[in-house]
């Protein structure tokens, strides 16, 4: 479960400063890019407020703007990173949290659609599909995982339909926010021969696309990795 903000208490800004990572990156109908203090409006603040999204993030209450937005600001976007999804003509419908272990080569992913019209399984596998791209080739990790409650039935569904391994169930792990009972959690992973495993296999290879990389990037990837079909 990723670290979020509480009513009333403001999080504290990181003590060390590592150099930002800025993500911008496009697949086939939706974008993920690092999402700024800047770009917070009362839109994206309410989305904290749906009773979906607050129970699967286990969150005691409402937040508002000003304290969305230092929650926003409060991610380093190295060790912590906040990326917003968005259409591809950039209208933001949720946010992926990633928090990394630069040590261990290990990230952790949340993952909250905010716009109930977009809370289909494609949105989500896609969105998702981005980040493991971009976490396993371009920040290097060896190992990314995902720990949604089990009560929260869209994750949990996500993942499977992902087909994520599945590695624990962890029963009466987080106490909720709200009502103090003990609710179970699950653990789904992904590692890095894994996921070359299945960008050999898959019958269609995706769209990952943004600044900065060679035109030809998931193609190449894919062969390095051993597939033998462009496709």
């Amino acid at each position: 479960m990723p670290k979020m903000p509480q009513p009333g208490l403001r999080p504290v800004p990181p003590t060390t400063a590592p150099k930002a990572v800025l993500v911008d990156r496009s697949g086939e109908t939706c974008r993920i890019r690092t999402f700024r203090p800047g770009e917070v409006d009362q839109h994206s603040a309410g989305w904290l407020a749906d009773p979906a999204v607050s129970a699967g993030l286990n969150m005691q209450g409402f937040l508002g703007l000003d304290a969305f937005r230092s929650y926003v600001a409060s991610f380093d976007n190295f060790r912590r990173n906040l990326l917003a999804i968005r259409t591809l003509d950039n209208k933001p419908i949720g946010l992926i949290v990633v928090e990394i272990d630069p040590r261990h080569r290990l990230g952790s992913l949340h993952l909250i659609i905010g716009e109930q019209g977009q809370r289909r399984l494609q949105v989500s596998f896609e969105a998702i599909e981005l980040a493991v791209w971009h976490l396993f080739m371009e920040r290097k990790l060896e190992k990314l995982t995902f720990e949604p409650l089990a009560r929260n039935r869209a994750a949990v569904a996500a993942c499977r339909f992902g087909m994520l391994r599945q590695e624990a169930e962890l029963l009466s792990h987080r106490l909720d926010a709200r009502t103090g009972e003990r609710l179970d959690q699950l653990i789904f992973a992904l590692t890095l021969a894994e996921f070359k495993q299945r960008v050999k296999a898959v019958s269609k290879l995706p769209v990952f696309e943004g600044p900065g990389l060679p035109r030809n990037f998931v193609r190449d990837t894919a062969k390095s990795f051993g597939r033998l079909r462009d496709s």
